[in-house]
């Protein structure tokens, strides 16, 4: 049976605990309000969802610049690069000034970039505007998965919720600003962004403050804010790769890895092989929808499931599932077999989420909450850039159906190899917690 572990705050590890063992419900609720928890999902859901919002109308607004193909790839793709780089940064400014502050300004800026796509036409503009709103929207989500850790103490049922509340935006939006486009063109679906842009202001501006009753300890009054601390700072990713001492943490940040590579073969190789099975545009968006759907569905059963498998297999099964299930998509001969195939991979999709946001919390120093978070994001944002390139070579070697036999087997052996690599180390950290031992090195 496993029990939830919490984090240690003087160890940064993992200690197990019986406090929700057994119990229908969570203790917690009583002490972190709904208002609160529903601030955390709204920011989380409006966020986490953008990025596939963008992907809809960006290349409908893109194709009518007339691009060459060259641009338009570097316009679609220019969205995951600043996250890629700089979110660790990112996440090091909220453990120093704030998550909420850092919140705020990000969700202003997402909310003024949505007209400028269109009172700026061109290219370099939109590429301009693709690096700026890609940023400050993944930092409003690196805000909401710290919140987990600062407010909601990493407990996997609140995670799990914040996992769902993101499934209801991926599987309700890109249908509705595609609507808008349909409907009234370039203004209506930036518009559109605009209104979705203002839930995620709304959902941070309802967040506690430090000083507030939603669970965040009162600090001393911060110094004014220098210019020189809103610079990267090299420090801050050694303090971020430091972290990495903490095995629970080297295990979230390498499955996060792995479970991104399967979410870039299904949003690259996966369509076009189910597109040359005969599966029209909007039966492909269907499976998209069923995706999300059955994620966000199995993300509210993740604290009971944590009260029953230990989380380090919970954690490692399920991305392994996520990979069986994309990977296995060649031998899937009707729509029915793949509506069911996606359908499953949406339930480890969202365990394993839940999971990773769960664990980063738990495992992660108070001071560090947005450092963890924006780590576990830049391990996926550089599996989504190169694992396509990757594959790529792999089809042009063994052609499109191997490849993704190839590629399955590569993941899943290097998943293997982790599993075998981290499970002593995380056992023997919770069993040093347990019993008071040294302090993990990650821990400062």
């Amino acid at each position: 049976m496993g029990a939830p572990y919490h984090s240690d705050p003087v160890r940064g590890t993992l200690r197990q605990t019986k406090s929700s063992a057994g119990t229908a419900g969570l203790t917690e609720d009583t002490r972190v309000p709904w208002r609160v928890q529903g601030a955390v999902y709204g920011a989380g859901l409006f966020a986490n969802s953008s990025l596939q919002l963008y992907n809809v109308i960006v290349p409908l607004w893109a194709v009518l610049l007339q691009p060459t193909p060259f641009m338009l790839g570097l316009a679609i793709g220019a969205r995951q690069f600043l996250p890629m780089l700089f979110s660790i940064h990112g996440g090091a400014l909220m453990d120093r000034l704030g998550t909420r502050r850092v919140m705020l300004v990000c969700a202003v800026i997402s909310l003024a970039t949505p007209p400028l796509y269109v009172l700026l036409p061109g290219m370099w503009a939109l590429i301009a505007l693709q690096l700026v709103s890609g940023f400050v929207v993944i930092m409003v989500w690196v805000g909401a998965q710290s919140m987990i850790g600062e407010v909601m103490r990493g407990e996997p049922a609140y995670a799990g919720r914040l996992s769902f509340a993101t499934r209801i935006g991926v599987f309700a939006g890109p249908p509705l600003v595609g609507l808008a486009w349909d409907l009234a063109g370039p203004w209506g679906a930036f518009g559109f962004m605009t209104f979705w842009a203002l839930g995620s202001l709304a959902s941070t501006l309802a967040l506690p403050s430090p000083d507030g009753d939603g669970g965040e300890a009162a600090d001393a009054p911060r110094p004014r804010t220098r210019l020189r601390e809103l610079l990267p700072n090299i420090a801050d990713y050694i303090a971020a790769a430091k972290l990495l001492a903490v095995p629970a943490i080297a295990l979230v940040v390498s499955v996060s890895v792995m479970r991104h590579a399967g979410v870039a073969v299904q949003g690259s190789f996966y369509v076009v092989w189910v597109n040359q099975m005969g599966v029209t545009g909007t039966a492909i968006g269907t499976l998209f929808s069923v995706t999300g759907a059955c994620g966000g569905l199995a993300a509210l059963f993740l604290g009971r499931l944590a009260r029953v498998v230990p989380d380090f297999w919970l954690l490692v099964l399920s991305v392994a599932g996520c990979i069986v299930t994309i990977c296995a998509t060649p031998l899937l001969g009707t729509y029915l077999a793949l509506v069911a195939m996606i359908g499953l991979r949406g339930v480890f999709t969202g365990i394993a989420q839940s999971m990773e946001i769960s664990l980063m919390a738990r495992s992660t120093g108070r001071r560090d909450q947005g450092k963890g978070a924006a780590l576990r994001i830049t391990a996926g944002r550089v599996a989504a850039f190169f694992l396509p390139v990757l594959m790529g070579g792999v089809v042009e070697l063994f052609g499109l159906e191997t490849s993704f036999y190839v590629t399955g087997a590569v993941l899943l052996a290097v998943l293997a190899v982790i599993a075998w690599r981290t499970y002593g180390p995380v056992q023997r950290a919770r069993a040093e917690a347990a019993k008071g031992g040294p302090t993990s090195p990650a821990a400062s």
